[in-house]
């Protein structure tokens, strides 16, 4: 491996792949045909960002690496609600709480300092999510700087170093486009001159914010992705020109997709109540259930009691905006372990509400209903549409074959053993993602073996669950899930 390899991942949230065109975003398809590609990428199920932030930096999906969702019960962390990912003062509080065990594998940070090599994380997503990228910065004396909460961000020294230098952090707003300059300044006038890490994550929170709030093809989503690729033409002309050129490795990735919102919220606690059940904001003082999502993510059941969650499995497939269900013993609905969220803090029941492929006002496909309170036409993620599921993923740099791609399913649980290989550094037996190897200019061998199948099951009133998924070696890919009804 060469001495001054080193890798760039770049995250452009919920970016699209059908949106990466050469009129919206020329620099980032011209990356691509340079370098290599993978259209069949894949997000981890919840499609919510801390979840796939969460398996980029391990290496797992949620079955091992424990961040269920963006919210979730957990009663030592949280023990008066639920736990808020997003929320950098509560998981701060709850990582204390829980004795620095907040994520149980090894993280990306670690593994690095594990082998003597550094990691800079810079996100101008939610507070809480750049702490979750690297939330071992204060103990490994690493960097970590969040545009929403430069209070927080570590060293201090430093964060006022590039405060000096670049300036003052802009106001907030949607469409982002301040933002993302800030954080390519921030980059390539600070981290990279000064600090020069090994490894560097750099998470734009556009398109995810225009997305949101403006919809999915407006103008002023378009607008964003436009200034987003923009911005990664800066990164790249100073790769090419002042930075360390093709022994920079760059990862260029999103963490899910989204569709679009159909209407206003369902209300599922309202529905609950109405149907007899209580709703609480846990389960340990007397409530049926407490509600854990915006439209994919689960409902908790007091005591797990397996009486209750049949009960509410069969009253919930009965609703004609009841999507695809799971459960831990798979009975009537999917399993837990089909979705790889088979871990304690789970759900008792996993429940997305239903989506359709119908396409909004920009001719892009995909609608889904809400448990939240985004407007009506904005986006939306965290279920097992297609689109939910299909994130960006393309890489370049001397290590990688260029102007190549491959059709084998890939996905964000696949960067760090990829980026761990890049450096030198021994892939832990217990990480679920694998290796890009078909990228590597150095792959030999077959290609790894794929297979895909569909799984179905039958539940109450007439209620059929589909999962499509995929398995490439060792590791599994969700590639869709959907609902039938009959009768």
């Amino acid at each position: 491996m060469p001495e001054n390899r080193r890798a760039l991942i770049l995250a452009f949230d919920a970016l699209r792949p059908d949106m990466v065109t050469p009129d919206l975003m020329p620099n980032l398809c011209a990356f691509t045909a340079a370098g290599f590609a993978f259209p069949n990428s894949r997000s981890t199920f919840p499609t919510e960002t801390r979840v796939n932030q969460s398996a980029m930096i391990t290496g797992c999906y949620p079955q091992r690496h424990g961040i269920v969702g963006n919210k979730f019960l957990d009663p030592v962390a949280a023990p008066d609600g639920l736990f808020n990912t997003g929320d950098e003062t509560q998981l701060a509080e709850g990582d204390r709480r829980l004795g620095g065990k907040l994520v149980d594998v090894p993280v990306m940070g670690e593994l690095l300092a594990d082998a003597g090599k550094t990691l800079a994380v810079l996100s101008a997503g939610t507070p809480g999510g750049c702490r979750m990228l690297h939330h071992k910065a204060e103990a490994l004396g690493m960097f970590r700087l969040a545009l929403h909460r430069p209070d927080a961000s570590v060293p201090a020294e430093r964060i006022a170093e590039v405060l000096d230098r670049v300036g003052p952090i802009p106001k907030h707003e949607i469409p982002s486009l301040s933002w993302l300059t800030y954080a390519t300044d921030a980059y390539l006038d600070y981290i990279e001159p000064e600090l020069k890490p090994d490894v560097t994550v750099l998470w734009y929170c556009e398109p995810d914010n225009s997305y949101h709030y403006k919809g999915i093809g407006t103008e002023p989503n378009l607008e964003a992705i436009r200034h987003l690729d923009a911005e990664f033409g800066r990164l790249l002309k100073w790769r090419a020109t002042d930075g360390p050129g093709e022994a920079l490795q760059v990862i260029t990735l999103s963490d899910h997709g989204q569709i679009t919102v159909a209407e206003e919220s369902v209300d599922l606690a309202g529905k609950f109540r109405a149907a007899g059940f209580t709703v609480g904001k846990t389960v340990t003082e007397g409530a049926d259930l407490a509600i854990a999502l915006s439209n994919g993510g689960g409902v908790y059941v007091r005591e797990s009691d397996p009486a209750l969650i049949r009960k509410i499995v069969d009253w919930l497939q009965a609703q004609p905006w009841c999507g695809p269900v799971s459960t831990r013993d798979g009975v009537g609905a999917l399993h837990h372990s089909h979705l790889q969220i088979d871990h304690p803090r789970a759900p008792d029941i996993g429940l997305i509400l239903a989506s359709d492929d119908r396409p909004n006002a920009a001719g892009l496909p995909g609608h889904t209903l809400q448990n939240a309170a985004y407007p009506v036409d904005g986006g939306l993620h965290g279920g097992l549409h297609a689109i939910e599921l299909s994130n960006w993923l393309a890489v370049s740099g001397d290590a990688f074959q260029a102007g190549g791609a491959s059709e084998l399913r890939a996905g964000i649980v696949d960067v760090l053993p990829t980026v761990l290989t890049l450096l030198g550094i021994d892939v832990p037996a217990h990480m679920q993602g694998r290796v890009l190897s078909e990228a590597l200019i150095d792959a030999s061998g077959d290609p790894p073996k794929q297979e895909t199948e569909t799984v179905t099951v039958d539940g109450a009133a007439g209620y059929r669950v589909h999962l499509t998924h995929s398995k490439v070696g060792d590791t599994p890919y969700l590639d869709r899930g959907w609902v039938e009804r009959s009768g």
